[in-house]
């Protein structure tokens, strides 16, 4: 799953635990798991062509996540803030492997945790639709549920 599904999907899960950061966080762990589940699309990175196919598409797919993560973290109430910060965070943590072993040929995480996140893996190049998809609908999931909740008064 692109990233910045990740993080769309961690909006939604830190506005419904807003005044639980921690538990966000850990949601948002098992959200990228569950994610990473569902058909989406990768590419073979054992060649050349593969490899520079990917860092094409991780590369936008990185920017774009940090902008909506920034974008999110502005747009929701104060009270959310922490809790949605925590859980797009915890959403994309497990990625932060590819930009390490990019960059540093280094996987942070031990090899229990690798071996759970390849095991949820279910990427194929035909998964681009599931992708776009997804996105779209947590967008507008994410878009409804920021106005929504602007301006109502806390429950507690």
């Amino acid at each position: 799953m692109f990233v910045t599904n990740h993080v769309l999907s961690g909006v939604v899960i830190g506005r419904y635990f807003e005044r639980r950061p921690v538990t966000a966080f850990v949601v948002g762990v098992g959200s990228h798991l569950v994610l990473d589940m569902v058909p989406h699309w990768g590419c073979e990175k054992s060649t050349v062509d593969g490899r520079e196919l990917f860092l094409r598409h991780a590369k936008r797919d990185g920017v774009l996540g940090l902008i909506t993560m920034a974008g999110a973290t502005w747009a929701v109430d104060r009270q959310a803030r922490a809790a949605t910060l925590a859980a797009m965070v915890g959403a994309a943590l497990l990625d932060a492997d590819k930009p390490s072993t990019f960059f540093f040929g280094v996987n942070p995480f031990p090899r229990a945790v690798r071996r759970i996140h390849t095991w949820a893996q279910n990427e194929s190049p035909q998964g681009m639709p599931n992708e776009i998809a997804f996105g779209i609908a947590c967008a507008a999931a994410d878009a409804m549920i920021t106005v929504g909740g602007r301006g109502r008064q806390p429950s507690e």
